[in-house]
């Protein structure tokens, strides 16, 4: 621990107790406070947008940002060796139903999005080609799943796998229908407009990210960039889908939280449903599975094939019982 207690003399304090918590946080405590030390996976290109951030945080007031400590200098990090470690309070997380905390990671991201919003135009010729071609791509599943399918009926024993994948096929082709009619509306609106809303997005966004003590703080901004809403919506929706215990329904349900406080688009609304119905992740589980049979074990190919199959029944759960005329009216105009 004598490198830790190093570091911590960067910010002038002196550790009584250093506790390892996992492979790059740990504990420590002076007697007075207790602080969270994170040896960060942050590279020297990516220090500046991670620094932007905490300037972000001041500037628009965000207290949900957990604020790093600075060091004797006034840095936001300290550097040891090849690695960036920086200081923030220890924050001791409150006993909350799992529901609760989806609310409030929905609420705490809604209100960065909604504080740091900015209107830009892009390129929409680019982007909507790129997304024609995704559209191709996706059309080739069709007679790849298919054949999947035959192959496996032609076995006179079909393993756990192959059941799945047969199980699964008509629920897929599902999902290629609706994913082809998100592609076709999103693709038009691009072509329609080419104003774009970007915001602060924390880039790799997980609900343990969040920590709930009285108030709800989002944490570990290594990855941040300004973005699209839905590359953090995304990647939050698709990490929850992981968990057998955790309701799709649920997910959609309480998603009010978060456009109650910063309404999407249209164009965002069809986006988030083109990522929560891209079927890739499926099709190279299957295509792993015939490529190299012996890499894993059976039970460990059937888990995350049920797993990249709860993302896209999500992404269909997504849009039940919503009229998608009436959410575009009442986004665009949330947003003019």
């Amino acid at each position: 621990m004598s490198e830790i207690k190093d570091v911590m003399k960067a910010y002038g304090l002196e550790p009584l107790k250093i506790e390892q918590i996992t492979d790059r946080v740990y504990k420590v405590s002076d007697g007075s406070n207790t602080y969270a030390l994170k040896e960060s996976r942050l590279t020297t290109p990516a220090i500046s947008a991670w620094e932007q951030v905490y300037h972000h945080a001041y500037a628009f007031h965000l207290t949900s940002i957990l604020p790093v400590y600075l060091t004797s200098q006034s840095g936001f990090y300290t550097e040891t060796g090849s690695a960036y470690y920086y200081l923030t309070p220890w924050v001791s997380e409150d006993r909350l139903t799992h529901e609760q905390k989806i609310i409030n990671a929905y609420e705490t991201i809604a209100a960065i999005h909604a504080k740091t919003s900015q209107q830009t135009t892009v390129d929409t010729e680019t982007i909507a080609a790129t997304f024609g071609d995704y559209r191709n791509n996706c059309a080739q599943l069709k007679p790849k799943l298919l054949n999947y399918v035959q192959l496996f009926e032609r076995n006179h024993f079909m393993s756990p796998f192959e059941l799945q994948v047969c199980t699964h096929y008509h629920v897929l082709l599902t999902v290629l229908n609706e994913i082809d009619y998100y592609l076709d509306k999103f693709i038009k609106e691009l072509e329609a407009s080419s104003n774009w809303h970007n915001c602060l997005c924390h880039g790799h966004l997980e609900l343990s990210h969040f920590l709930n003590h009285g108030h709800t703080y989002l944490i570990n901004w290594e990855n941040a960039t300004f973005d699209t809403p839905v590359t953090d919506l995304s990647h939050l929706l698709r990490s929850q889908t992981r968990y057998y215990d955790q309701s799709l329904e649920q997910l959609a349900e309480l998603f009010a939280a978060y456009t109650e406080l910063n309404t999407l688009t249209a164009s965002q609304h069809h986006l988030l449903s083109i990522y929560l119905l891209d079927p890739f992740y499926y099709i190279s589980v299957i295509e792993d599975y015939l490529e190299q049979p012996e890499r894993l074990s059976m039970v460990k190919r059937t888990q995350m094939l049920e797993s990249a199959f709860r993302q896209l029944t999500l992404g269909l759960k997504w849009n039940d019982g919503k009229d998608t005329y009436d959410y575009e009216e009442s986004a665009e105009d949330a947003n003019s």
